[in-house]
């Protein structure tokens, strides 16, 4: 009888849930990925006050992209693993790349359900040119990060003009029923900071009666990336993230095709592989990568970027999410 290798999600919990107190290191080090981050140009217009972006002590290229081949390479392999979840963006603003639709299309041709392709952005680059190549490409879920309704407080936060962002969202939906596209389907994500907390109620209600489901994610520290501690503040006191799901699901892959570690790493501590030189699964399946899985599912990040990493506490999904009626 042929072994069953366990999938992250069998193992219990979720990026923002509670791990499962009976998962083994053992179990932990086999699990099967299920996503993909992936970099397809560095750098990022905007400049969130919880993001590392720009505040890096590392120097980090801005405007590179990944070569087509090498990305097509990434896809193809990730294909043979049966990820289910495409993200084209990694620590960037991934519509900086003029490239994006076709990179989307790339995937969006080659899977299927419960497969799925997903771009998340900030949406001040959200131009009717870009709208148009991603509704053709077949993405399926489209995330805007909006902070606020407050158009000094988005600003404050972001460094972008709220009223663009809004336009583009509002031109998106519109391209979007004229042409009758089924997807990409629109969310919006804001994270519950000290800022914002008190305005979450209105926002909810802004973004319901347009159809659109709000995400709230909670504040962390980017494995306490130095350039955001004064400034990345939650609502609630951040905790150390031991429920995290990262190692055992996620691959991040920058535009060079080195892997990191983590979503968190903007410093580059952790470079897992290199898929310029080394194949997918053997990174991923490799001694490194299993032995990091292990030691964290035994609570041992004494020296893993882990170490240092703070979140807080998700509220209950209930409290964090609300479902609203599908646009007719």
């Amino acid at each position: 009888m042929k072994k069953k290798i366990p999938r992250a999600t069998d193992l219990g919990g979720d990026a923002g849930g509670e791990p499962n107190p009976a998962q083994s290191p053992g179990s932990a080090a086999d699990a099967v990925p299920d996503h993909v981050q992936i970099q397809t140009i560095t750098g990022c217009n905007g400049a969130c006050i919880f993001c590392p972006n720009g505040k890096t002590r590392r120097k980090i290229p801005l405007g590179q992209r990944m070569a087509p081949d090498l990305f097509h390479s990434i896809v193809d392999q990730c294909l043979e693993l049966g990820i289910r979840r495409y993200s084209v963006y990694l620590m960037n603003e991934p519509m900086l790349d003029q490239d994006l639709p076709r990179r989307v299309a790339y995937i969006s041709t080659r899977i299927q359900k419960p497969q799925y392709v997903k771009v998340t952005s900030h949406g001040g680059l959200l131009t009717e040119s870009m709208a148009k190549g991603l509704l053709d490409a077949g993405l399926d879920k489209l995330k805007i990060s909006v902070q606020s309704l407050n158009p000094e407080t988005y600003r404050n936060i972001m460094g972008l003009r709220l009223d663009r962002t809004l336009q583009n969202i509002d031109r998106f939906l519109e391209i979007k029923q004229r042409g009758g596209y089924k997807l990409p389907r629109m969310e919006i994500v804001m994270v519950d900071s000290v800022q914002t907390r008190d305005e979450i109620a209105d926002i909810r209600r802004y973004w319901h009666q347009r159809g659109i489901k709000l995400y709230v994610e909670p504040v962390e520290n980017r494995a306490d990336q130095a350039g955001i501690r004064k400034t990345a503040v939650g609502a609630e006191k951040l905790r150390a993230f031991s429920w995290c799901r990262r190692l055992m699901e996620q691959i991040y892959i920058l535009y060079d095709g080195r892997m990191v570690q983590c979503c968190a790493d903007w410093e580059q501590q952790s470079i897992m592989g290199d898929l310029r030189t080394e194949r997918l699964a053997d990174v991923w399946y490799g001694p490194r990568y299993r032995q990091y899985r292990r030691r964290f599912a035994a609570g041992d990040v004494h020296g893993m970027i882990c170490e240092d990493c703070r979140k807080q506490r998700p509220q209950h999904k209930k409290s964090l999410r609300e479902e609203v009626p599908k646009v007719r």
